[in-house]
């Protein structure tokens, strides 16, 4: 009889939970009684109530930004109604973000006006230094957006309960120049990691660290960086017998780059590579270079079509002998990259060719495409494809035995290919409210029990 009543017990529960969450929030109010004015309510005239302000009155705000924290922004900024499609939005705001030489970043907060104020945009940029918190980031993006936005907001019914505040403070400060600096603008940078990961019958071991300079200013960019990377992992087969693997990857860059106006740019660079992958006991390249950019250097954080040569000596020393019957060999070099960068309230697109060729053998080259873009074709609808394919011609560094079965399972050896492809194709699309101003964090970051994860 028992059994009987097990899906009636397993029900109850259920159908309890879904009738008290369908109950109106007015039942699970306290029910106090009825207490009559006071005297002194009594007395006092009731005054007129003003017309309240609608929250539909407030500017809606399309926040295009990719690594926004967007639950902040919303509750620190009430005064707009923040959309989810830029076809219902009076406001496009594009933040785009460019690394500095300081190791921090300088973010462009693009203002672009729609419907009733199209034709009207604005630009702020401002500097945030790598010792800066994310809190600090956040608040000073929110004040920015504060001050961007309330040249729109005026022109809403919500100007008359708006008002500006300004903090003063004694002197101003010039920007700091290098003679200001101790450090001479330079940034240095170091870590060291340890990664360890096992179960019964595999385990990896891997060991890391790296090391960097790097120095900006307006005329140069000089940086150098050193990476190094130790891996081994082992696994045990259905035979009883292990396979062991060790890989080892260790660079140092360095390169100095002077601007020469508003389009070119020009510098020497150089790296030192080991790399077990590709059989490279030890890789040294020198190379001069130069690019020019179709758009001004300024306007780098909306669109940049640039164009770059270098022509360099390589050396390489290889582990094991190469197909080509080599243990060393020193060749020259040359390589071309057209890139196109572009991100505007549209979408945003990244699109790259490269071409890569010994000098003294025509026949052995490399040419690289890449590209990724992604549209909003209309209200909720977006578009974002990317991809790559590259003709290979230039792996000279194969090692004439081969790769082992193993070797192959574990990605442990380049392997020979005449090409290299990918490709991605993501389709999106969103209907329903268009308003997005509600923050609710209750329960997040877990499935929190409702969901099974294994």
């Amino acid at each position: 009889m028992q059994t009987a009543w097990l899906p009636l017990r397993l029900i109850w529960p259920c159908a309890s939970i879904v009738f008290l969450t369908a109950l109106p929030a007015s039942v699970f109010a306290a029910q106090e009684p009825e207490q009559p004015p006071s005297p002194q309510q009594q007395e006092q005239p009731q005054q007129p109530q003003e017309p309240q302000e609608t929250g539909a009155d407030a500017l809606r705000v399309f926040l295009d930004c990719d690594e926004c924290d967007t639950d902040f922004l919303r509750t620190e900024l009430t005064f707009v109604n923040y959309v989810r499609d830029r076809m219902d939005a009076q406001v496009h705001v594009l933040v785009t973000e460019e690394d500095t030489g300081g190791g921090g970043e300088a973010v462009t907060i693009d203002f672009v006006g729609l419907e009733a104020f199209a034709g009207m945009e604005d630009q702020i940029v401002y500097f945030i230094s790598q010792d800066d918190t994310d809190d600090d980031e956040r608040r000073m993006l929110a004040q920015r957006l504060a001050l961007g936005l309330a040249r729109f907001a005026a022109g809403t019914p919500l100007a008359d309960r708006m008002a500006v505040a300004f903090e003063a403070v004694e002197g101003e400060a010039a920007a700091a120049q290098p003679q200001d600096d101790p450090w001479n603008f330079w940034v240095f940078r170091t870590e060291v990691e340890a990664e360890l990961d096992g179960e019964e019958r595999e385990s990896s071991k891997q060991f890391g660290g790296s090391f960097s300079a790097n120095r900006t200013t307006d005329q140069w960019i000089m940086n150098f960086g050193l990476d190094a990377e130790i891996e081994e992992e082992r696994f045990e087969l259905s035979d009883g017998g292990t396979f062991s693997s060790t890989s080892r990857d260790h660079a140092f860059t360095a390169r100095a780059i002077k601007s020469l106006g508003d389009h070119w740019g020009a510098g020497v660079g150089g790296s030192i590579i080991t790399t077990t992958f590709r059989n490279l006991d030890l890789a040294t390249r020198i190379a001069p270079a130069i690019e020019y950019n179709f758009f001004p250097y300024t306007q780098s954080t909306r669109r940049q079509f640039t164009l770059r040569y270098a022509v360099g000596i390589d050396r390489f020393n290889y582990e094991e002998e190469t197909i080509f019957e080599k243990m060393s060999e020193t060749r020259t070099s040359h390589s071309f990259v057209a890139t196109l960068d572009v991100n505007e309230p549209w979408g945003a697109s990244e699109l790259a060719v490269e071409t890569a060729q010994f000098l003294d053998d025509a026949s052995q080259y490399r040419v690289v495409f890449s590209g990724e873009i992604e549209i909003r074709l209309f209200r909720g609808f977006f578009l974002d494809v990317s991809g790559n394919t590259s003709r290979v011609r230039d792996q000279i560094y194969l090692p004439r035995r081969g790769a082992t079965d193993e070797e192959i399972l574990v990605q442990l050896r380049q392997l020979a290919t005449g090409y290299e492809y990918g490709f991605r194709l993501g389709i999106g699309y969103s209907f329903g409210s268009i308003y997005n101003n509600v923050v609710n964090s209750r329960f997040a970051g877990s499935e929190s029990g409702f969901i099974r994860t294994f």
